[in-house]
C-alpha cells in the first residue's frame, strides 16, 4: 500500500491514507474525500483462487465493500497486487495510476462541467 501511495502522490496530490468513511464504517486505503475517489490496494486476500483460465476474481467481502462505497457516492478504483507487482519502474507505476485513477477523475469532472453548461444553457 505504501508504494502505491508514494506513486500516487507523484501524480495526484491530496489523497489520504487509511481514511475512515463515516457512512459505511469502512477504512479506505487511499481516499480523496473532496472528490469521493477511493483507491483500494487489493492484496491476495481480496481475491478467490485463480480459475481454470488463471483469472482472479474479487471475493465476497471485497465486492460488498465496493458496492457499499459506490452506493455512498464513492468512485472506487482497485489496484490489484498482481497488476501492481508486474510494474517494475516508478514511471510505469505512475503511468498506471494516471490511467486508472487520474484520467477517470478528469473525465468525470469534464462530463459534469458539460452537463452543468448544458443545463445552464437550456434554462435561458
Amino acid at each position: 500500500q505504501r508504494s502505491v501511495a508514494a506513486a500516487l502522490a507523484a501524480v495526484r496530490f491530496g489523497f489520504e491514507e487509511e481514511y475512515d468513511e463515516p457512512r459505511t464504517g469502512y477504512s479506505l486505503d487511499l481516499a480523496l474525500p473532496s472528490s469521493r475517489v477511493a483507491v483500494e490496494v487489493d492484496g491476495p486476500s481480496h481475491f478467490l483462487l485463480p480459475d481454470g483460465q488463471g483469472v482472479r476474481r474479487p471475493n465476497g467481502p471485497t465486492l460488498l465493500k465496493r458496492r457499499l462505497l459506490r452506493a455512498a457516492g464513492w468512485r472506487v478504483t482497485s489496484v490489484p497486487f498482481y497488476e501492481w507487482d508486474g510494474l517494475r519502474s516508478a514511471s510505469a507505476r505512475q503511468a498506471y495510476l494516471e490511467r486508472v485513477v487520474v484520467l477517470p477523475e478528469i473525465e468525470e469532472s469534464e462530463v459534469a462541467a458539460a452537463a452543468d453548461g448544458a443545463a445552464g444553457g437550456s434554462a435561458e
